[in-house]
């Protein structure tokens, strides 16, 4: 007999249940307590979490093995009961409602194993097995995952039988399909966890679990201290997001930072020479508009620029790294020009003996000052990449920034892969601020990015802003 959620279960008992995936060798398998009362649909968020999916499929709950009756064939399996979401709910009016049916009365001692199927074309089976029962205690999670082992399969690698050739092909480097499907298999798996068969984070899981079913005395979800990093996690697919969190939990970004003063003052030093060199009067351009040719000059040679720098550096136009300090200066809200003069802004006056205020001012308008959100997530997710510290190459930064754009939902078309001159294009502002600010060495062209400690400690401040 189904029960209804409209038929109360009160709750009071922790089922224990044991999750394995059917055919998998070894075994991938789940040792869950869940309360009793919970509903089809809450199991089945429970699941993707405690298993490692992303929810991009489909799904359905059963009372049959669906491998056993593709066996017998003969009839003598009984029809099986299937409990569905309500989007699927009509193509088959024998199915029910998932929300309708709570596990204590269909999961019993009685009633044997039940399964639930993940991605119809994949064919990922679960058996949901129950173990034993315990009194729940006061206050216990809803959910708890006690034990496991191995990661979940990757998603559309062809069901169990192509996921363990994939393991197969990744484990024999002399294979003709190794590098390939070790190409695929990064890009699959993202810049946010290492992809081990074998690993499986039971305290992230949790973690997700409680987000999932908040401690009734605060029912609020647990949220990230950091406002952007929250805001941003907050809007990928609910599938990445323990992935998301854990990265940024090993990137320790509740750190707190302290700038010395003579490294605030280095650091910012491109920024403090020009607005103190504008001043409060102002600086008169050229009727061109340009820097006059003598500011020109003082800004290369002030600033240790000259020295790697081809030709007379006395033309703003023709002298690239005080343009485009300028132009960051602009955009960083620093600077702005009226009726042909430079003046600094307000905020910048008041900035002009404060070095450390002007480093934590310019950490906050990276972050904030852009012309699109689409170059603001860029620039989160690269500033995530730099606090983390997992990357030298600037190819692995912009793969990293694509893949997380491309999971936020930003495209070029329908159905287009971000490449990596969007990316950087998107970032171009970003990279101008850095390298003004001593953050990466490469003033060349970032094919090596390294970043300094202090670009380390300025992305986390960024943000935590």
């Amino acid at each position: 007999m189904t029960t209804h959620a409209s038929q109360k279960d009160d709750g009071s008992i922790l089922l224990q249940v044991k999750v394995s995936i059917v055919g998998a060798d070894p075994t991938i398998w789940r040792l869950l307590e869940l309360d009793s009362s919970l509903t089809l649909d809450e199991i089945h968020n429970v699941l993707q979490l405690a298993v490692g999916w992303r929810r991009t499929h489909l799904h359905s709950f059963t009372d049959t093995d669906p491998y056993q009756r593709l066996r017998a064939g003969n009839g003598q399996v009984p029809e099986p009961r299937r409990w569905v979401a309500q989007d699927l709910l009509d193509d088959n009016e024998e199915d029910l409602l998932e929300s309708d049916c709570v596990l204590g009365q269909i999961l019993t001692a009685e009633s044997g194993p039940l399964f639930y199927e993940y991605d119809f074309g994949d064919g990922w089976i679960h058996r949901l097995e129950l173990t034993g029962s315990v009194p729940k205690p006061p206050n216990a999670p809803r959910a708890r995952l006690v034990d496991g082992a191995r990661r979940a399969p990757l998603e559309d690698s062809g069901g169990i039988g192509g996921y363990l050739d994939l393991l197969d092909t990744l484990a024999s480097p002399s294979h003709e399909n190794h590098a390939n499907l070790k190409a695929w298999v990064a890009w699959t798996t993202g810049p946010w966890q290492e992809f081990d068969p074998e690993q499986l984070d039971i305290d992230s899981v949790n973690n997700e679990l409680a987000l999932l079913f908040p401690a009734p005395e605060t029912n609020q979800p647990i949220t990230s201290s950091q406002t952007l990093t929250a805001e941003l996690t907050e809007r990928l697919p609910p599938g990445v997001r323990r992935e998301f969190r854990s990265y940024l939990a090993a990137a320790d970004l509740d750190q707190q930072v302290r700038v010395e003063a003579d490294v605030a003052e280095a650091t910012t030093a491109p920024y403090l020479w020009l607005i103190r060199r504008i001043g409060s009067d102002g600086l008169s351009l050229t009727a061109a508009g340009w820097l006059p040719p003598t500011v020109v000059r003082e800004a290369m040679t002030a600033l240790g620029w000259e020295r790697d720098w081809i030709g007379k550096a006395n033309r703003e136009d023709q002298t690239l790294p005080v343009l485009q300090l300028r132009e960051s200066a602009r955009r960083l809200g620093l600077i702005r020009k009226v009726k042909g003069t430079l003046v600094i802004t307000s905020a910048a006056k008041r900035l002009l003996d404060d070095p450390g205020g002007l480093w934590l001012f310019l950490a906050r308008a990276v972050a904030h000052r852009h012309r699109h959100d689409s170059e603001r997530d860029a620039t989160l997710l690269l500033l995530l990449e730099i606090a983390a510290g997992k990357r030298t190459a600037w190819n692995d930064y912009l793969e990293a920034v694509a893949f997380g754009l491309s999971t936020l939902g930003w495209s070029t078309g329908p159905g287009a892969e971000l490449d990596p001159r969007t990316v950087r294009g998107l970032l171009s502002n970003t990279r101008e601020a850095l390298l003004n600010l001593g953050m990466v060495d490469d003033r060349g062209g970032l094919e090596t990015n390294i970043v300094t400690s202090q670009g380390q400690a300025f992305a986390r401040v960024v943000l935590q802003s």
